[in-house]
């Protein structure tokens, strides 16, 4: 038999081809292939098949126009257990009614397949051949239509409780023909949304544009509106690809999901990014027809003439304003898709602020605000507060204030210091420890910001991105716009010097309040714990409160907290309550541990109760437990005897020997800056405190006496 050759169809117009799939019984499939045109009601009824081409190989032929015509494996099922033994179909499939050699024909075909699908009467879903399971699910559905049929079902929505009612009511029922119903449907609809026909890029398009659709499975059916309501009634969530698919289908989950609020090329593609198409360029040209804001632009079209690198810069150009990105494949650029919204609001951030209010409110789900896009906006010298502004209200939690942060602001010399006022409102705390961060690294700090300027004269001030800096435009430059917050004053607390705060007391002392966060700060700041707290008593002794927590923050500074709590002690000590929190923190401190115990025991000794958790927390102590662990056991050994008494051998034995082995490693660092003396000393402490708690000598503590001093 001669095979079949394709008679081309006119480009320019609406043409299209439809096949008659001819009525039989017989193993034969016959058909006719013909001309027609989309001419919306006018055009000749006919029914769209939505299929998955499987195996691209031929391996069957069929007749058309009474030549030959090889087709897949899949079409030859889907037309076989499609066709009817009395009448005749009318059908447009790809697959025959497109040459799929003619590269200029797939292109102008692909253009009009939205309008292919939509004016079908009808759009057949066929999902292959069936199992028992997919049979029981199927005949399960096809029972709950007949069960609605009398009721306004049309009316109730995916969620409605009917729905569940009436499907109670068939299930007795049919649990009466198969045994184990629930979980055979279940299975039957995990088989049936496993086909490939749900990761196809193509029936996307399909299903989207089609008004009706039947769902085809062998030769059993249902409307798609029925069978997209089955996970939910049989209590399955699909992942979230097939779940997308569903929503789309015709009937009322398409008018109450995300598609019927959004569904421009974007959220296209974020939703069906795992698709699977044989030629890549489909994952975008697939898209375009059903997208609201792709449908129909220059930028993109499906042109099968250009590679997929090009489709690529197209494809990016139209859904992020610029190709500045070096992706070269499709997969490369849907693998990446969401982190290139970063990098599109990075070049934004440095634009006027209305672009970037309308890009976050489009994908602001989407978008990773970076230290990069931060620092973009705060040097935009036109909009830097506004854009800041934004992304603090839709991204705040992803906004971090930091050292390289507070820095750019100095590059700003137009609009820099109504940037750094309005963080300084918003973020305070976080500002001011950035900019105490850049006082540490004096040789990071940029050149001096103009902050003022009046008729052709700029007055230089402070670099504000250090503390100065901040100081002198929160109390000078710009001090009545900047509210003093808490956050602000506790960062100054805890990270500046006593001058910063002496200015602020002095020039708003009004509306700074002292909470126990401040005191808390003050007790914990490194560098000026000492000077800081003594001013707070000095100006606003009335309000501060000595509370356990503001004590542990002392007993935690591992630089001055001994001078914090000496001065709380002398001058508070009525209300310096020594609990054990506060006792854990002192051994805990890794650098000033044992100088604040020292003073505990010296002062409230009666107070400090060498609990299981204080002896805990300097065992664990890496920095100055050794020192705390010998002062303790120095002061108060019977105490410590105790409680190492009462850990069960074997795992004090284990905990004895960890210790060893972390002295044996310490001694090798130690022996290079210590004396002889000071390491014998510490070895000592910790082999005496093992030994008397295990009540025996240790059998290896004179080697450890030999290995000390032979390692210094």
């Amino acid at each position: 038999m001669d095979s079949f050759k394709y008679e081309p169809i006119g480009l320019k117009g609406p043409a299209f081809r439809l096949l008659r799939l001819f009525k039989s019984a017989e193993p034969t499939i016959e058909c006719e292939l013909f001309q027609a045109w989309l001419h919306g009601d006018s055009t000749i009824p006919y029914e769209a098949l939505s299929y998955t081409w499987g195996d691209k190989a031929i391996y069957e032929h069929i007749r058309i126009n009474g030549r030959s015509l090889g087709i897949t494996k899949n079409l030859y099922r889907a037309l076989y257990n499609l066709r009817s033994q009395h009448t005749d179909r009318i059908l447009w499939v790809d697959a025959i009614c497109i040459d799929q050699a003619n590269t200029s024909e797939r292109g102008h075909q692909v253009q009009q397949m939205g309008k292919i699908y939509s004016q079908a009467d009808g759009v057949i879903f066929w999902l292959g051949l069936p199992t028992r399971e997919t049979n029981i699910l199927m005949d399960s559905l096809n029972e709950l239509q007949k069960e609605v049929a009398i009721y306004p079902y049309k009316d109730w929505n995916p969620s409605d409780e009917h729905w569940a009612t009436q499907w109670s009511s068939i299930q007795l029922g049919l649990s009466r023909q198969h045994s184990g119903l629930m979980a055979q449907q279940r299975r039957g609809m995990e088989l049936l949304l496993g086909r490939p026909w749900f990761k196809r890029v193509w029936i996307l398009q399909e299903v989207a544009n089609s008004k009706r659709a039947e769902v085809c499975c062998g030769t059993k059916s249902i409307p798609a509106s029925f069978f997209a309501l089955a996970p939910s009634l049989i209590g399955m969530a699909p992942e979230s690809h097939c779940q997308a698919v569903l929503d789309i289908m015709p009937g009322l989950s398409r008018k109450g999901s995300w598609w019927s609020q959004k569904r421009d090329l974007y959220t296209l593609l974020l939703k069906f990014k795992g698709s699977k198409a044989s030629d890549e360029r489909d994952m975008i040209y697939a898209l375009l027809g059903i997208s609201s804001d792709a449908h129909d632009t220059d930028i993109l079209r499906a042109d099968y003439t250009k590679t997929a690198k090009q489709v690529v810069h197209d494809a990016i150009s139209f859904l992020f304003g610029h190709s500045n990105f070096t992706c070269h494949k499709i997969s490369e650029l849907l693998r990446n898709f969401t982190s290139l919204n970063t990098i599109s609001l990075f070049h934004l951030a440095g634009s006027h602020h209305e672009d970037v209010a309308a890009f976050l409110k489009d994908r602001g789900g989407e978008v990773r605000v970076t230290e990069d896009v931060v620092k973009a906006a705060i040097v935009n010298i036109r909009s830097g507060k506004e854009v800041i502004e934004l992304l603090l209200k839709h991204k705040g939690g992803e906004v971090k204030i930091t050292k390289a942060v507070v820095k750019a602001v100095s590059k700003n010399t137009v609009s820099g210091d109504k940037v750094m006022a309005f963080l300084l409102e918003q973020r305070g705390e976080e500002v001011v420890k950035a900019a105490a961060e850049n006082i540490r690294c004096p040789s990071e700090v940029t050149t001096p910001l103009p902050l003022k300027q009046q008729e052709g004269e700029v007055e230089v001030t402070e670099d504000i991105s250090s503390e100065r800096g901040v100081m002198t435009l929160l109390l000078k430059q710009r001090g009545s716009e900047v509210k003093i917050t808490d956050g602000l004053v506790t960062g100054l607390a805890r990270f500046f010097s006593t001058t910063s705060m002496m200015k602020l007391l002095e020039q708003r002392g009004g509306e700074v309040r002292v909470t126990e966060e401040v005191v808390k700060a003050a007790a914990g700041n490194m560098e000026s714990g000492e000077d800081m707290m003594a001013l707070l008593i000095k100006q606003r002794g009335g309000e501060i409160k000595v509370t356990e927590e503001v004590i542990k923050a002392a007993a935690e500074n591992i630089i001055s907290g001994r001078e914090v709590m000496a001065l709380l002690l002398e001058k508070r000590g009525d209300e310096v309550m020594i609990t054990e929190e506060v006792v854990k923190a002192a051994a805990g401190n890794k650098i000033s541990g044992r100088e604040v115990m020292a003073l505990l025991l010296k002062q409230r000794g009666r107070e400090v109760k060498i609990t299981r958790e204080v002896v805990t927390a300097a065992l664990q102590n890496t920095g100055s437990g050794h020192k705390v662990m010998a002062l303790l056991y120095k002061q108060r050994r019977s105490e410590v005897n105790i409680i190492l008494g009462q850990t069960r051998p074997s795992l004090l034995r284990l905990v004895s020997i960890l210790i060893l082995i972390l002295l044996m490693l310490a001694s090798l660092v130690l022996a290079s800056r210590s004396s002889p003396q000071d390491l014998r000393r510490t070895s000592n402490t910790y082999l005496v405190i093992v030994q008397s708690s295990l009540g025996r000598r240790l059998i290896f503590s004179d080697y450890w006496q030999k290995f000390v001093c032979r390692s210094h």
